[in-house]
């Protein structure tokens, strides 16, 4: 039992040390859970971990749509007063950037 947990210690901190502005690379991703599958740890509960942390897994390209998408929406939060007017206009900018529904909702 002590052993698992250990495991599960070691892919832990591999996710910590990979994550970037709360988000993780595809390919980082593909290597943690080949790792964790050596270590006879299943996805699931990496998936879970991931979950419980607010980590996302980002395509390939996916990583410079995020990080702009969360600048840009930083940049406007301090420009403006109402925050439904807000909250609008990054509904707007999203898509329109390529991101998927799903990343703006967990976002806001």
């Amino acid at each position: 039992m002590g052993c698992e947990k250990e495991k599960f210690k070691v892919i832990a901190a591999m996710i910590k040390a990979s994550v970037v502005e709360n988000a993780i690379q595809q390919s980082e991703y593909d290597f943690l859970c080949s790792v964790g599958s050596n270590l006879n740890i299943d996805t699931t509960l990496i998936d879970e971990y991931m979950k419980d942390e607010y980590i996302f897994v980002l395509p390939k390209n996916g990583a410079r749509k995020v990080i702009g998408f969360y600048r840009k929406a930083a940049l406007t939060n301090r420009k403006k007063k109402n925050s439904l007017k807000w909250i609008r206009g990054l509904y707007k900018k999203g898509p329109a950037m390529g991101l998927p529904s799903e990343a703006i909702n967990f976002f806001l």
